[in-house]
């Protein structure tokens, strides 16, 4: 399981030429920090799509999703399975994309807002 990082309270360069951080994690305390290696840990931080960027989405894209339960929210990988395009309107983007997420394989029709670029789109 992936967290979203709150803080980096210090770094350190190893023998082997890795780089690894000491973070704290969004919704945990200090005595859950840890040190991570960047290259194999850590990743660009995803960028919401604008809405003028939604012909960009294709099926089988991943991106990344933010997720509503009752009890928890959280952003998650997902694949793009289908897409509805739809008018744009003053509002911006009415399409709506049908997305599978990558941690539990479960299904949702979202629309552009809840959907982030990966660092490498």
């Amino acid at each position: 399981m992936k967290y979203d990082v709150d803080t980096f309270l210090s770094h350190r360069f190893l023998r082997s030429g890795d780089i690894e951080v000491y973070v704290r994690y969004v919704g945990f305390g200090a005595e859950e920090d840890e040190w991570v290696n960047v290259r194999n840990d850590v990743r660009e931080r995803s960028v919401a799509f604008e809405h003028s960027e939604c012909q960009k989405v294709k099926a089988g894209d991943l991106v990344v999703c933010f997720q509503e339960r009752h009890d928890l929210a959280r952003y998650y990988d997902a694949h793009v399975i289908d897409i509805q395009r739809r008018l744009h309107d003053i509002r911006g983007c009415r399409c709506l994309f049908l997305i599978r997420y990558d941690h539990d394989n479960t299904q949702e029709r979202v629309p552009l807002r809840r959907l982030c670029c990966r660092p490498t789109c």
